[in-house]
């Protein structure tokens, strides 16, 4: 059983990736004394780094996504590049 504790969402660019790399190097402890809400007590929980999965593709946005770029005519979508923070929230998985 584990809680997210934070929550970050973006697509990142290649400059962001590079930030993410250095600031995923924070020294956090590996266990924390917090409320357990299976146990209804505060107990220590063991603390890991939250990791994204391996993504499929075969969501109903990115099935959209690809049929649209397909054939000529470029980039279709509009593509964010007014990215204003450059440190992400770092998600944390706690295990009772």
């Amino acid at each position: 059983f584990w809680l997210k504790v934070f929550r970050s969402q973006a697509v990142l660019s290649r400059s962001a990736r590079r930030l993410l790399q250095v600031s995923a190097m924070v020294n956090i402890p590996k266990s924390r004394n917090t409320y357990c809400r299976k146990c209804k007590k505060h107990q220590p929980h063991k603390v890991s780094q939250y990791k994204t999965g391996k993504k499929t593709g075969k969501a109903q946005g990115d099935r959209r996504y690809e049929k649209k770029q397909k054939g000529f005519g470029g980039q279709t979508k509009p593509v964010f590049h007014k990215k204003a923070k450059t440190t992400k929230k770092i998600v944390l998985k706690l295990e009772c």
